[in-house]
Parts: structure tokens; C-alpha cells; sequence
């Protein structure tokens, strides 16, 4: 079912159902009206009337009475009055073709009641007359509410479909009419091929819903845009990574297997291959790493201590830091505690170190502290090397970028890998030169909640 349809529908119903009410309302109001201003007038001349008949008891003033009210036309063109004692009518003046009520006992003293047939209308009065109870039946014509009211009735009838179905109709090309700027926008966004993702969607002169529909569209094609040259770029660069190690390698071996040789010669071949596939294994390993981040949606948490993760990780690296040799100063007092995976965020602090020793000079310094602060939780790792060339530093954290000033250092995903990790953390990372010399890594995190 279309939207348009949908909106019809829902259109349709709405406007049946204020009709109706309208409608049903309007009618029982003007029935009301009608029969409320007739009864008051029918009641009223029969409460006078009865009045005065209780004064003056039966006789001929008692008949004069009540014929003079049966020959009253202000309520309408017949009229009958009835006075009944018991089981004896003491007078009975009108046109008589007017058919009485059916009065039932141990009802109201005074009451309106239809006559028989239902062309009549009549008040039901009693009254004590000498002392005995009395019953004045005052009734008028009545055909001409009952038909206006029928008429009113036939006309809603006739009206209300005839303005529903125009109504419905008018919601149905105001609803087409609202949609053909989301049909045009579907267009347009089906025009747009995976090849060519630079083209946007006309935002028009108006500043409605189906704009901000367009732009949120246009945000979302500028992101693909945007993740679909990274990748691309990063699938080149990787290729290309690739491709000179493995150059090298395949050379390596066709030179070690061009002629006889050695032993000690293959053991060197061998040994020269077994690096590059060391490397090649590393960023394997990375780039699979870096793909599992960017389509983790969930993955397991639980409360790890940064400060004793700091002193693990340093532990593992101190005899690396002493064939350099350098010197390590761990700061992790107290428990910073963090919600996060313990393997991606020991990887985090492995990497951080891992380049800090590549770049820290012989007999320098490394600094690795965690600390609690404001609800954060702060990993800091600096050393005293080069520092970060103030060109390079925008781009230290995109994959593959390895610097000007070291560019046979890594292979350029480490720090990527843990831009990444962090992210997955909801947390920042950022890179700055010390002042002096060297470069400080500082991650800020989340602390765990309840604490």
C-alpha cells in the first residue's frame, strides 16, 4: 500500500468520523431544540390552565376553559384537550382525529408524551379538581416539527457522504501532491551510481520536512563518499605495502635458488626471507585487526584496571628496553578501572609503548602513567626521541602513513589500530611534542560506572 493511499485512509477516517459526530450532533440539537421550545410552551398553558380549573371546579366555566384552549393555533394548526376523573371524561374539546396517548399508571404527574400515530404531541397534567385527582391531556399537531426534523435528517443523509467523498478526494491529490517531492528525491537518489557517489540531491527553494529529508541524505552520501575513498585508498596502500615486502621476497628467493650455494648462504636467504615474512604476518595480522574494528557492533566488556595493565605491559617489555638500553618509569597508582575489552586495550598500551621504544635514542627515556581524573581515566605514554614533525602530525594516526622523518619505521597501521581501538571505547586520543624534546601520546577514556 502506497503512502498515498495510507494518508487517504487515514484522511478518510478522520474526516468521517468529525462528520459524523457533526452530523449526529447538529441533528439531536436542532430535535431538541424543536420539541424542548414546544414542550416548555405545551407544559406552561397547561400548568396555567390547570391552575384555574382547580379554582373554579367542574361546571361550564370548567368547559369554557378548556375549549378556549383547544382553540389556541399558536403551537400549530389542531388542537386537542382532554380532562379525565377516573374513568369519566369531564371534557373534550379539539379536532379529534388528533389520536391520544397511551397513559400508563405510576407514571410522572407531568409528563409529554406522543400521540397515537405519532402526528400528535401532548402534555400530561395532573391536577386536583374538588378534591379528586384530575388528568389534563393538552395536546397540538406536531406534523410540522416532526417533518422539519425529517428533512434535516434526509439532508445530512444526502450532505455528509457528498462532503466526505469530496473531502476524500481532496486528501487524495493533496496527499499526491505532498508527495512529489519525495517521488523526486527517489529519483534522483536512484540516479546515483556506486561509481560516481559526488552527485547530491537538489535541495530546492523550500525550507520543510522534505528539505531536511535531503540534506540528512546529501550528510549521509558526503560520509559514504567519504568511507568509500578511505577504503578504496586504503585497499591501494595496502596492496602496495604488500606487494614491495613480497617483490622482495620472491627476489630474495629466486637469487638464493638461481644457482648452488652454501650452507651458510641459504641459512642467510632463509633468515632474510623469515624477516620479510615476519612483517608481512604483522600487518596481516594489523589490517585483519583494523577490518574487525570497523564492523564490530558488539563485543565483550567487563571492568579492567588500566593502572595494573600499564605494569603488565611493562613487565613484558623490560628486557626490550634494556638491549637498547633505556629507562622506563612507570606512574599507575591506585585502581583506574574502565569498562572496555582487556585483549584490545592491552594491544592499545603494547602499541603506544611498542613506538616509543622505536623512536626513543639509546640510554633515553620512556614515560607510561595512568591516572583518574574528573570521571575520566587518563593512559599517557611519552618519550624523549625526535619528536613528531609538525607536518606529520595531523596524519600520524591514518593507516599507512609512516612519516617523512622515519619512513622505514613500522608499517604505518599501529597507531591506526589504536586510534580505532580507542574509538571503539568512547574515548580520544591525541598526539603532541614535548617541550625540549619528544612526544607525548595521551588516551582519555571513560571511567566505570559506579565508581
Amino acid at each position: 500500500m502506497t503512502i498515498r493511499l495510507k494518508l487517504t485512509i487515514y484522511w478518510a477516517a478522520i474526516i468521517a468520523g468529525i462528520l459524523l459526530a457533526a452530523g449526529v450532533s447538529a441533528f439531536l440539537l436542532f430535535e431538541r431544540q424543536q420539541w424542548g421550545a414546544l414542550d416548555s410552551a405545551l407544559m406552561e398553558e397547561a400548568d396555567t390552565a390547570a391552575a384555574s380549573m382547580s379554582r373554579l371546579g367542574p361546571g361550564a366555566g370548567l368547559d369554557a376553559i378548556v375549549q378556549r384552549l383547544s382553540e389556541e393555533r399558536d403551537l400549530g394548526p389542531r388542537r386537542r384537550v382532554r380532562i379525565i376523573s377516573g374513568n369519566r371524561v369531564i371534557a373534550d374539546f379539539g379536532d379529534h382525529t388528533l389520536e391520544l396517548p397511551e397513559i400508563l399508571t405510576n407514571e410522572p404527574a407531568r409528563r409529554m408524551l406522543d400521540g397515537g400515530g405519532g402526528n400528535s404531541r401532548f402534555s400530561i397534567f395532573l391536577f386536583q379538581l374538588n378534591g379528586a385527582s384530575a388528568t389534563l391531556e393538552d395536546g397540538v399537531d406536531a406534523t410540522g416539527i416532526r417533518e422539519s426534523i425529517l428533512r434535516l435528517r434526509a439532508s445530512l443523509l444526502l450532505l455528509l457522504p457528498l462532503i466526505l467523498v469530496g473531502a476524500v478526494a481532496g486528501g487524495y491529490l493533496i496527499a499526491g501532491r505532498a508527495l512529489v517531492p519525495i517521488i523526486a528525491t527517489a529519483d534522483a537518489l536512484a540516479r546515483i551510481e556506486p561509481s560516481d557517489l559526488s552527485k547530491r540531491l537538489d535541495l530546492g527553494g523550500a525550507n520543510d520536512e522534505v528539505a531536511r529529508l535531503t540534506r540528512a541524505i546529501n550528510a549521509l552520501l558526503n560520509r559514504v563518499e567519504r568511507a568509500t575513498s578511505s577504503e578504496r585508498r586504503f585497499a591501494a596502500d595496502a596492496a602496495h605495502e604488500l606487494r614491495t615486502p613480497l617483490a622482495v621476497l620472491r627476489t630474495g628467493l629466486e637469487v638464493a635458488l638461481s644457482r648452488e650455494r652454501s650452507p651458510l648462504e641459504y641459512a642467510d636467504a632463509l633468515g632474510a626471507a623469515f624477516q620479510h615474512v615476519v612483517g608481512l604476518c604483522t600487518m596481516a595480522d594489523q589490517l585483519l585487526t583494523l577490518a574487525r574494528l570497523d564492523q564490530e557492533t558488539s563485543w565483550s566488556r567487563e571492568r579492567v584496571d588500566l593502572g595494573a595493565l600499564v605494569r603488565e605491559v611493562a613487565d613484558a617489555v623490560e628486557p626490550l628496553v634494556q638491549t637498547k638500553p633505556l629507562a622506563l618509569a612507570v606512574s599507575a597508582a591506585g585502581p583506574v578501572v574502565v569498562d572496555g575489552n582487556p585483549i584490545y586495550l592491552k594491544r592499545l598500551v603494547i602499541n603506544l609503548v611498542d613506538n616509543a621504544i622505536k623512536f626513543a635514542p639509546v640510554h633515553g627515556r620512556i614515560e607510561i602513567g595512568a591516572a583518574a581524573r574528573a570521571e575520566q581515566a587518563i593512559l599517557r605514554v611519552a618519550d624523549n626521541g625526535p619528536g613528531i614533525p609538525f607536518d606529520d602530525l595531523p596524519f600520524i594516526f591514518d593507516r599507512l602513513f609512516r612519516g617523512k622523518a622515519r619512513p622505514e619505521a613500522g608499517n604505518g597501521l599501529g597507531l591506526s589500530l589504536c586510534r580505532e581501538i580507542v574509538r571503539l571505547h568512547r574515548g580520544e586520543i591525541t598526539a603532541t611534542n614535548r617541550t625540549g624534546e619528544g612526544c607525548e601520546f595521551v588516551v582519555t577514556l571513560p571511567l566505570a560506572a559506579g565508581l
